[in-house]
């Protein structure tokens, strides 16, 4: 069986980032066709996923040196199971620690912007895109998950 053509890029790499602030409320976005969803990057062509990630959070939250944490996930679908998109993706989630006043100011910086706690955010986790993103959320305020990559399936 040949395999099918796949155009450039052949990945659709993205970077999902999870803002939380002081207070441990992750910063949503509404207005996109999916509802909610974590503030997203679509990666250039030879762009490195944590530059490309910094320049984001600068240009459009004007978040300067932001603070990475340790723990980020991981996630590349096999060429049989693209359910993403209609190719495969190489996608990568960190977190991000904001304070509450740069919170804010993200919250404010677009229409449909919203802090969610983490019981909102569990009661209401079938709501947002990507699926995970409120157990991986619980899991690092609740200080269960490792400090170090986490394979995403």
């Amino acid at each position: 069986m040949d395999d099918v053509y796949v155009p450039w890029p052949r990945f659709d790499r993205r970077v999902f980032l999870l803002l939380l602030d002081e207070q441990q409320r992750l910063l949503l976005c509404g207005a996109c066709c999916r509802g909610w969803t974590v503030p997203q990057v679509r990666l250039d062509s030879g762009a490195d996923y944590l530059g490309q990630a910094t320049r984001f959070l600068q240009d459009r939250f004007g978040l300067r040196d932001p603070r990475f944490s340790g723990l980020y996930g991981r996630h590349q679908s096999q060429w049989g199971a693209v359910w993403e998109s209609d190719r495969p993706t190489a996608s990568r989630i960190y977190i991000v620690r904001i304070t509450d006043e740069q919170a804010e100011n993200a919250r404010s910086a677009g229409h449909e912007h919203a802090l969610w706690s983490v019981p909102h955010l569990w009661r209401r986790r079938r709501e947002v895109f990507p699926e995970g993103v409120a157990l991986l959320t619980a899991g690092y305020t609740g200080g269960w998950l490792p400090d170090g990559p986490v394979e995403l399936s």
